[in-house]
């Protein structure tokens, strides 16, 4: 059995220079060795894929909401490289020194980014599942679906009304339209992790929660998937763990295959028999090659 929680030990806001509220939470041993967990999308701070595992590494875990998830408000406009700032901010508040950062799914490009942005800040990076850069992984572009594309290209063009067509198409989020996540598969080895109830429960948790201020974080982490990140990966300089399930059904293999071979100091681990959701089996795994 997996020990996946959405009940952290700490679970509290700070007050950013520009405003808003920035929520984040603490797992494991509070007076262990930091490491930052980034979340999917749509996600936020209310999930620790193996409490066990954490406890066991001796590492202090933070979870932390994008702006527009869970309690932390939006930033509006707000881009791919503005993220940084926000953590910087939550690490001097807490006083976290240099320390590992994984990104899960969508919180991969995030950590790069902090990583490229904040280098004296971020020990190691590792990537979960994790696509690549859109205008880059080849293929990429092509698996992108047709109203994609268009919001894409409108973007480019008028950035302002590229964000509001994602907003727009993000409707369906609001209120209770997160449960529709859940009702179809996952793929048949996330499906498996999700027949765990203590595994879905936690799943669930994670996801009621960034629906909290409806589709903002979501509509903000579309935008930074379809749109240049502003960085390449060449200029990621730390450590970079790569992971990827063999049966993930959410991200292609090419993303993992593209970072390895585009990062220069990376390495890539392909977890057989895992889905999407691998973080949570091999959780142990993951920390130990981090620390």
């Amino acid at each position: 059995m997996t020990k996946a929680t959405a009940s952290p030990k700490v679970d509290r806001t700070i007050r950013l220079p520009d405003g808003r509220q920035m929520a984040y939470c603490e797992w494991g041993d509070l007076d262990g060795t930091p490491v930052v967990l980034l979340h999917g999308s749509p996600g936020s701070r209310l999930f620790c894929p193996d409490e066990q595992a954490t406890e066991g590494a001796g590492v202090r875990l933070l979870t932390i909401d994008r702006p527009g998830y869970g309690r932390s408000d939006p930033r509006p406009g707000g881009a791919l490289l503005d993220w940084p700032d926000d953590f910087i901010e939550l690490a001097d508040e807490l006083d976290i020194p240099p320390c590992p950062v994984v990104g899960w799914s969508a919180g991969g490009k995030y950590a790069l980014a902090l990583g490229f942005r904040a280098p004296d800040r971020v020990t190691t990076i590792g990537v979960a599942g994790s696509p690549g850069p859109t205008d880059e992984v080849p293929g990429a572009l092509d698996d992108l679906s047709t109203h994609d594309r268009d919001v894409l290209a409108l973007l480019t063009r008028d950035r302002a009304a590229g964000l509001a067509a994602i907003n727009d198409s993000f409707a369906w989020f609001e209120g209770d339209g997160w449960e529709t996540i859940f009702a179809e598969s996952w793929g048949v080895a996330d499906d498996r992790l999700l027949d765990e109830p203590d595994v879905l429960e936690a799943m669930k948790a994670l996801v009621r929660e960034s629906a909290r201020q409806g589709p903002a974080g979501y509509a903000a982490d579309e935008v930074a998937w379809i749109a240049p990140w502003g960085f390449g990966m060449a200029d990621v300089r730390q450590l970079v763990h790569i992971w990827c399930g063999d049966l993930d059904e959410q991200v292609g293999r090419a993303h993992a295959d593209y970072l390895a071979a585009s990062i220069p100091r990376s390495s890539l681990v392909a977890f057989a028999g895992a889905g999407h959701l691998f973080p949570i089996s091999h959780w142990g795994e993951m920390l130990a090659a981090l620390l």
